[in-house]
């Protein structure tokens, strides 16, 4: 099993956003990066279903992905909503246990905590940026391995 733990996109900052901050949409720049970012990954992960949570930005960068990957199955789960939980995440892949490449478009710091768990260090420390990606992967979820940490800054430093 594979799984990618995407941050959703730049969004508008939560001090120009007057409404419901699960209505917070991508910014234009957040748009233009998330675009570039997953037109280029694209070529480098599997993807077979892509689950999102139910905040307006989640789902935008989600649509996003799902642009570069119209085979994958997409949806929207609250277990990724802004608090989502190590339990939230389990329940969640329990769910999905028979798909073996799994995108899951989430918030900070619920991902880097999740991974942490995952990963069997709690205390692990990971600064996850806008649009990024952590590839973990394993026979189960006792298993798991850090495989990859992709950012559209790293892509733009490798000239990609």
């Amino acid at each position: 099993m594979k799984i990618l733990f995407v941050r959703h996109a730049k969004a508008f900052k939560r001090e120009e956003w007057h409404d419901d901050d699960m209505l917070r949409p991508l910014s234009e720049k957040g748009i233009k990066v998330s675009e570039d970012f997953f037109e280029k990954i694209s070529h480098i992960f599997e993807i077979e279903i892509i689950l999102s949570s139910k905040a307006l930005r989640s789902i935008q960068t989600a649509k996003i992905i799902h642009k570069y990957y119209p085979k994958a199955i997409y949806q929207t789960t609250p277990l990724l909503n802004p608090g989502a939980s190590y339990t939230d995440f389990k329940t969640l892949i329990k769910e999905y246990e028979n798909y073996e490449n799994i995108a899951l478009v989430g918030h900070e710091p619920d991902i880097s905590e999740i991974v942490g768990e995952l990963l069997g260090c709690s205390f692990l420390s990971i600064d996850v940026k806008k649009s990024s990606i952590i590839e973990c992967e394993g026979i189960n979820l006792e298993e798991m391995e850090l495989k990859s940490f992709l950012s559209p800054k790293l892509l733009k430093r490798l000239n990609i």
